[in-house]
């Protein structure tokens, strides 16, 4: 994981994350195995368990606690992507071909499933009291519910940057906003929980953007993403939604489907500044929060992470 270079402690323990995660899933169906440990080797930053292991160190928690969240947070992401693959039909997953692609939707909705009855197994086991683990189901509601909300409003050239903020912040925000607090409220530190959580939340805000940011700066193969899926299928990020304010044209040449029309004006308007400039928001938010935390060693590390997120190309 290159990504995590200059950070080699942290690096060592995503490793362990890692082979937790792949040692937890024990499918008795073959084909169903060999498909979710092949995701799992795929790759991904790994942000998500990386943030929980840096605000760990604000807790008293052990070693075995620390790597069990972090899995399970991950293999909770991992989830909601192999069901995300399913209802979007897509072919390639960080440049490598999707579980739904490889095997069928049969397969995948299997394997999503069972990385969800992993999660809960791995918190139980390892983590988690009752009460602790009520509000990790209210964490995956509310994910779910922004998925629902940017499905209901598919297609749809009236909704507003607000309701974009919305959606992601369930979609995508949440499961950051997860990852930094979760250890704390484990600990007892509610206070700082909720600080950790706000930070979170922004962000997994800001990497959301930047991600949609990116759809449309960044070569598709490079991105491993194909440009204009989104589009196509009416899901409106915030360039789209940026460039529909701009130019009213853009609504009638959606609705047209003239997609490679609608991308010119993106590029040919203020769109992408100001979805660069959404994110530097959200981002500044979560830096801002950061300088408030404990002043022990990991605090920098977090900063500088967080910072470097919204100025990456990948």
């Amino acid at each position: 994981m290159t990504f995590w270079n200059t950070y080699p402690q942290l690096a060592k323990q995503l490793d362990i994350v890692h082979d937790t995660m792949t040692d937890a899933i024990k499918v008795k169906n073959p084909q169903t195995q060999q498909a979710i440990l092949s995701l799992l080797a795929s790759g991904g930053k790994m942000l998500r368990p990386a943030y929980l292991l840096l605000f760990a160190d604000f807790t008293t928690l052990d070693s075995d606690k620390r790597i069990a969240l972090a899995s399970s947070i991950e293999l909770l992401h991992t989830a909601t992507l192999v069901h995300d693959d399913i209802i979007d039909e897509a072919e390639t997953r960080r440049g490598v071909p999707t579980i739904s692609h490889l095997y069928g939707n049969e397969v995948a909705v299997y394997a999503g499933d069972y990385l969800f009855i992993a999660v809960f197994k791995l918190m139980i086991k390892h983590a988690l009291d009752m009460s602790n683990l009520s509000k990790r189901i209210d964490a995956m509601e509310t994910v779910l519910n922004g998925e629902l909300g940017q499905m209901n409003l598919r297609f749809n050239t009236d909704q507003t940057i607000s309701d974009y903020l919305a959606n992601i912040s369930g979609k995508t925000a949440e499961l950051f906003a997860q990852a930094c607090a979760v250890s704390l409220f484990a600990d007892g530190q509610m206070l700082l929980a909720k600080r950790a959580y706000d930070i979170g939340l922004n962000i997994g805000i800001a990497f959301q953007i930047m991600d949609d940011y990116l759809d449309y700066t960044t070569e598709s193969q490079t991105f491993g993403k194909p440009v204009l899926t989104d589009i196509k299928q009416g899901i409106y990020s915030a360039p789209v939604l940026f460039a529909i304010a701009a130019d009213t044209k853009v609504g009638d040449l959606l609705a047209q489907e003239a997609y490679e029309q609608v991308f010119v004006i993106i590029h040919e308007t203020n769109a992408l500044d100001k979805t660069y400039a959404l994110a530097k928001k959200h981002t500044d938010k979560a830096l801002k929060l950061i300088q408030k935390l404990p002043d022990i060693p990991v605090k920098s590390d977090i900063y500088m992470i967080t910072k470097t997120l919204l100025e990456r190309q990948l």
